[in-house]
């Protein structure tokens, strides 16, 4: 079972307990209002207040990597540097499904820190800053409106920069980029308030959008926490 396969599996079984876990308690949670079907005052205003609930600032922190492809001392070197992500911002939903997020985000990371765990000779480092926008699409998993499963997708600007101790040394010949970054993914909503992401993203410095021959990057998974206040 590949490594993809095995995060849809953790998803599944995460939903399925979260899901069985509200139905237990779920009548009791809920107003008699909303037991019953049409649309009530009660009803709107628990609406609107799950809205609310899902709306406003968060923080979010995850860790994530990529493949680089660089020319060192005349020879192609790979190495997948481990990322740490940072990222806030505003997030507003228009109704408990659909919702609209702003991100400021920092990514970097260092080859001495990589998934080979083995020393990167050229102690290179990457960075980029980013600002853009995320379209949040999700569903209810139980009827209590407390864990959401959806996916999100997101388009922004990116400015990074790569160095290292040969081609690329700092200031002189590093590599500057700035451009398109576009983002996506599956989330998890539980208790409203914590956001688990399991996204990719294409930096600017992706072969498809950096012409670089002696640099190149590729897409970038990650996983992300988010806490909404």
């Amino acid at each position: 079972m590949g490594k993809t396969q095995k995060i849809f599996l953790c998803i599944l079984i995460l939903c399925a307990t979260l899901n069985a876990y509200d139905n237990q308690d779920s009548s009791a949670d809920l107003p008699n209002t909303q037991k019953n079907e049409g649309y009530g005052v009660a009803q709107i205003r628990e609406k609107q207040k799950l809205i609310r609930a899902k709306s406003g600032q968060y923080v979010g922190v995850g860790i994530g990597g990529f493949e680089v492809k660089k020319d060192y001392n005349n020879q192609n070197q790979i190495n997948t540097p481990m990322i740490l992500s940072l990222k806030t911002g505003v997030q507003t939903f228009f109704n408990k499904n659909i919702g609209i997020r702003g991100f400021f985000g920092l990514d970097m990371g260092t080859g001495l820190l990589n998934y080979y765990f083995s020393k990167d000779p050229s102690k290179s480092f990457y960075s980029m800053l980013s600002l853009g926008i995320d379209m949040i699409a999700e569903f209810p998993l139980s009827r209590s409106y407390k864990h959401f499963l959806g996916a999100f997708v997101g388009i922004g600007g990116g400015a990074t920069i790569y160095t290292d101790n040969d081609n690329f040394s700092l200031f002189k010949n590093a590599v500057y980029a700035a451009g398109l970054m576009i983002e996506g993914g599956i989330t998890l909503s539980i208790f409203v308030k914590h956001r688990i992401e399991f996204g990719l993203k294409i930096l600017p410095t992706s072969k498809s959008l950096l012409n670089n021959k002696r640099f190149e990057t590729s897409l970038m998974p990650y996983v992300m926490y988010n806490y909404k206040f």
